[in-house]
């Protein structure tokens, strides 16, 4: 490993610091690291949103072990401070110079069967992972939740348009490139396609936007509370279903088949993770149909009937993160669309670092949709 010094005097970073599952997210100094590997970066972190998986993260919820103690957040956008040797260029070979900003990639290990098949860290078997490194660990700030942070050398990044503003190009870092490795893997529309997102989340309500701007016959969203199904309308869904309203699956798979004139969906999102949401799908989609799973990431077991999928001929694709080309056409949907779409009805609160504890129970107890840190 190749380093070099950091060319600015810093103290350490103040960063959020989850010491124990469910436990509370505290502020702490973490050490900077004194030195920068080849293709690393040092950044500013200048705003980092929250997402559902910080919170399930933090609860102990994932598939995924945190190295604890560990800095949470995922979802950052960074304005560069220093460069490790190499790293003067995003993943598409723009250059990059102090004081841009960037949002990255999980690190990939660069050697795996899944990084040779040209997946960076969505198809890595063993990636780092921004919101999950020990704070004892070299190079100790890998999370979003922190006034500083190191961009791995493995990790693609991805230069942010100066038309996006810092709030949106951290929600680009994770929900609207989830989004958009979920389209990618449905591929193309048709004008009779009758399309479901289950969930009005962040992910599943960037995917509507997406969606939106495609080809098809009707698009449905499926979730709640209230708030967000008006986010979803707003976002360009045709018609809306209340799980409020609709509270069991016989319930909502007739609204859907009365908004649709008795046409099952024949392609379908599940973006809830919601437990019963997979099997619901299976039942609900029509024969041929496809369905992208995007949603289910605990490690949870549901009940579900595997043999819908032989007598139905589905088809059955899972979507997780995102390669380095999802965070790019995330932003380039942003910058492209951000002034017909009023994206910034998602972000449902602008906090400071000091709230963390605060954010992460509302998010928890779902008080909010998508709230961003603003770090000062």
């Amino acid at each position: 490993m190749t380093t070099s010094h950091i060319d600015v005097n810093l103290p350490r970073a103040r960063a959020a610091v989850v010491r124990e599952y469910g436990g509370p997210v505290r502020l702490e100094h973490v050490r900077i690291p004194e030195t920068i590997e080849d293709n690393a970066l040092l950044v500013k972190v200048r705003a980092c949103s929250v997402c559902g998986t910080d919170v399930h993260g933090w609860q102990g919820e994932l598939t995924i072990d945190a190295d604890l103690p560990a800095i949470p957040g995922h979802e950052m956008v960074g304005e560069i401070l220093s460069f490790g040797r190499g790293a003067e260029t995003d993943s598409y070979g723009s250059r990059l110079s102090v004081g841009d900003r960037v949002i990255w990639t999980h690190a990939s290990c660069g050697h795996c069967d899944g990084c040779s098949a040209g997946r960076d860290s969505a198809m890595c078997s063993s990636p780092g992972m921004y919101g999950y490194w020990s704070i004892h660990e070299y190079p100790y700030i890998v999370g979003g939740f922190s006034d500083h942070a190191y961009v791995l050398p493995g990790s693609g990044r991805v230069r942010v348009p100066d038309e996006v503003s810092d709030e949106l190009a951290s929600v680009a870092a994770c929900a609207v490139r989830s989004a958009a490795n979920g389209i990618d893997a449905m591929g193309t529309t048709s004008v009779d396609d009758v399309v479901v997102v289950q969930g009005s989340g962040p992910v599943g309500l960037f995917a509507t936007a997406m969606l939106s701007k495609m080809p098809r016959a009707q698009l449905i969203v499926v979730g709640g509370p209230d708030d967000r199904l008006r986010v979803a309308s707003d976002f360009g869904a045709d018609a809306t279903v209340s799980i409020a309203e609709y509270p069991d699956a016989e319930s909502r798979r007739q609204a859907i088949l009365e908004l649709t004139g008795g046409s099952s969906p024949n392609r379908m999102f599940e973006m809830s993770g919601a437990p019963t949401a997979f099997s619901e799908g299976l039942e609900l989609l029509a024969r041929g149909g496809q369905y992208i799973i995007m949603g289910q990431v605990s490690g949870n077991q549901v009940m579900s009937r595997p043999g819908r999928i032989t007598m139905k001929n589905l088809e059955i694709r899972g979507a997780f993160s995102g390669s380095v080309r999802h965070y790019k056409t995330a932003l380039e949907f942003l910058r492209m669309h951000q002034e017909e779409i009023p994206f910034d009805r998602i972000i449902s609160g602008r906090y400071q670092l000091d709230d963390v504890d605060v954010v992460m129970r509302r998010m928890r107890d779902q008080e909010e949709i998508k709230p961003v840190m603003i770090v000062d």
